[in-house]
């Protein structure tokens, strides 16, 4: 069997909220084990864990193509009881024909892309591929790209940004995550880099005080200038707040974020109207969702160069 370690390490290229890696892996003989790691959660930002459940699912997206690539099919049980001791398992059985997935070539190459993007328009026939391959069960998509469109949603994201930089603790939160020096991310290969936002390299502690000036009004500014750069909007509901329809907003993500790639697309989260609660519920009724869809996932596409990319930890490090 194809060596099970360099499986995890394409499931640990996914995306998860401010780079926290919130995962573990452990292996037995032909199944590997994806569970939370909660010593890596966000409790200001993520309080019911479902951005971590999220990534989750972009984790086992990611597994699941790189084992289909060498040649394995996959059976997938989810074992998520309430308490703290979930686990994803995934049966791996060697397949006597080349499965071959096409999004394979995108892993290594898929990065969250945060510079301003140039607004051009995405050509009909990439929409619908997105669309496509977006289609999983619990997940609903949409898809935003006239003037008419996204100009109602631009509110939502800068009030979320404003109510998050009023929070002290969500400020604190973020701060920890982020690493201002390269040799701090070099060190400890998670948190959000600092060169992945166009920013230079500066010590910690002046990074830190920046930080303590900046405002959510500056900050929901900085959004609304994206958004009007971009190609279109992006969000991933819910049909149901559950830890399943979570993972499978990760999966159906995840697909969509490779296939961007393949696309020439970039993407970046605005996660803020999904995160906080009381903008979520405004959001909701504006998109005359029902009370258990739930919004979790907002992102912009559009085209620009790519930035250097986070990093991640080594694989030893994420097996149990």
């Amino acid at each position: 069997m194809k060596d099970l370690k360099e499986l995890i390490h394409y499931a640990t290229l996914a995306p998860s909220g401010h780079n926290t890696q919130p995962w573990l892996f452990s292996l037995n003989d032909d199944t590997i084990e994806i569970r939370p790691d909660y010593k890596r959660r966000l409790p200001v930002v993520d309080p019911d864990d479902h951005a971590l459940f999220i990534s989750l699912g972009c984790a086992l997206e990611n597994l699941i193509i790189a084992a289909n690539q060498f040649g394995y099919s996959e059976d997938i049980k989810y074992d998520l009881p309430k308490e703290k001791s979930e686990a994803i398992k995934v049966i791996l059985t060697k397949s006597s024909e080349a499965n071959e997935n096409l999004l394979f070539d995108a892993l290594n190459k898929r990065q969250s892309t945060r510079n301003k993007y140039d607004r051009k328009p995405l050509p009909e026939s990439d929409i619908l591929s997105l669309k496509e391959v977006t289609k999983q069960e619990g997940v609903i998509f949409k898809i935003f790209i006239t003037d008419n469109e996204i100009e109602p949603l631009i509110k939502f994201v800068k009030e979320g940004n404003i109510f998050q930089f009023k929070n002290k603790e969500f400020v604190n939160e973020l701060v920890s995550w982020i690493r201002f020096s390269k040799s701090d991310a070099e060190k400890k290969r998670d948190g959000i880099r600092s060169a992945v936002i166009g920013a230079p390299s500066i010590p910690n502690w002046f990074g830190k005080l920046i930080m303590k000036f900046n405002s959510g009004e500056k900050e929901a500014k900085k959004c609304e200038d994206a958004i009007r750069n971009s190609s279109g909007l992006v969000l991933f509901i819910s049909e149901d707040n559950s830890k399943q329809n979570w993972i499978n907003i990760g999966r159906s993500f995840e697909r969509f974020a490779l296939k961007a790639t393949q696309l020439g697309l970039k993407h970046a989260h605005l996660n803020m109207p999904c995160e906080e609660l009381e903008v979520r519920k405004k959001l909701q009724k504006y998109l005359g969702l029902p009370k258990e869809q739930q919004p979790l996932l907002l992102l912009r596409i559009g085209y620009s160069d790519p930035l250097p990319k986070s990093f991640r930890r080594n694989v030893e490090e994420v097996i149990t």
